[in-house]
């Protein structure tokens, strides 16, 4: 079946500069986020608006890919928070992308579709200042794993990727301290260009093995 992308999260720099890279290539790709910009289509992520918006987009002859870019990143100790701002990370990095995995499950299950969740090694491993991204986004690692196991019999994919840090973005919104200390538990030194992330996307959807999987585009984060 010819294969379908779907970028949800598609405001931020890399889900945009990914989409860009997959429409030079000609590969059908759709994207979705809660600002109007150009070439995404604007959502609140109700999944009654993202299956109305999908209805005439996939086609039945289609494998959907659904990529999940959708993260806030904290950058602040645990206890400088109010309810609202811990409830609002949590609503976007943890509750949406399940909630749509559901949704998604249900309305596209027999076409076999695939979920990519994006995810961070600084993440992964953890770090001061990050505690609510940690936190969700291992549970979205925990979440791929689970729906993995709970479908693979099926030929439904889910698999996790974690990122270094690129030029542009995020790093743009970080000290120059907190830069270097990222830089510096490389194997390199060196920020990530997309072209290393639209490869390593390319290879998890069209990998036929790897259901479960994490994978790594972090020059070696440690």
């Amino acid at each position: 079946m010819k294969k379908h992308i779907v970028i949800f999260g598609g405001s931020s720099f890399l889900a945009q500069e990914v989409f860009k890279n997959f429409k030079r290539k000609k590969i059908k790709t759709t994207s979705f986020s809660r600002k109007k910009i150009t070439n995404n289509y604007k959502t609140n992520y109700s999944s009654k608006s993202i299956i109305k918006l999908l209805s005439n987009k996939i086609k039945n002859d289609e494998t959907p890919v659904f990529i999940f870019f959708n993260s806030i990143p904290d950058n602040s100790i645990f206890k400088n928070y109010l309810e609202k701002d811990i409830k609002k990370i949590i609503e976007v990095n943890l509750t949406i992308p399940i909630i749509l995995t559901n949704t998604l499950l249900k309305k596209y299950f027999f076409q076999k579709p695939k979920f990519i969740f994006i995810s961070s090694s600084r993440a992964l491993k953890g770090d001061k200042g990050i505690s609510l991204y940690s936190a969700t986004k291992n549970g979205i690692k925990s979440f791929s794993r689970n729906i993995a196991l709970e479908y693979a019999s099926y030929d439904i994919v889910s698999k996790v990727i974690h990122l270094g840090l690129f030029k542009g973005g995020l790093k743009d919104k970080l000290s120059t301290q907190s830069n270097t200390k990222i830089l510096n538990n490389t194997f390199n030194g060196q920020y990530l260009k997309t072209k290393q992330l639209v490869n390593t996307l390319e290879f998890a959807i069209n990998d036929t093995g790897g259901n479960g999987s994490e994978m790594f585009c972090d020059n070696g984060y440690i």
